[in-house]
């Protein structure tokens, strides 16, 4: 499943306990979504927004997931958007994730 935010496109959802970007693999920038709602009406909310670093991340391990947490009724997924070194520097992720974050204000933020 896609889910576009602020026009930028981001797959998911993966579990947090298991989903890790490696070193050698192409760098992220994150959103940790929850889902609510029924079933034929879902309800996203921005919970978290960040970039990950080019030697790459755990997100189980993250520093923020223990905030990660669902209200009753959600489930909790990490979302991706996949930016090649190629065409987004370390620097270009971190300001795409600044601008989600100002944009959904996390953890409040409905898509």
């Amino acid at each position: 499943m896609s889910l576009k935010l602020a026009g930028y496109l981001f797959t998911g959802p993966f579990p947090i306990a298991t989903t890790e970007i490696r070193a050698n693999q192409v760098p992220v920038v994150f959103a940790i979504v929850a889902k609510g709602g029924q079933s034929w009406a879902p309800v996203f909310r921005v919970i978290d927004v960040g970039a990950s670093p080019d030697e790459g991340m755990r997100f189980a391990e993250h520093e923020r997931s223990k905030d990660w947490k669902p209200q009753a009724g959600e489930t909790v997924g990490v979302y991706l958007f996949y930016a090649a070194r190629s065409e987004h520097t370390g620097m270009d992720r971190e300001r795409i994730a600044e601008a989600l974050r100002r944009e959904y204000d996390p953890p409040r933020g409905l898509v």
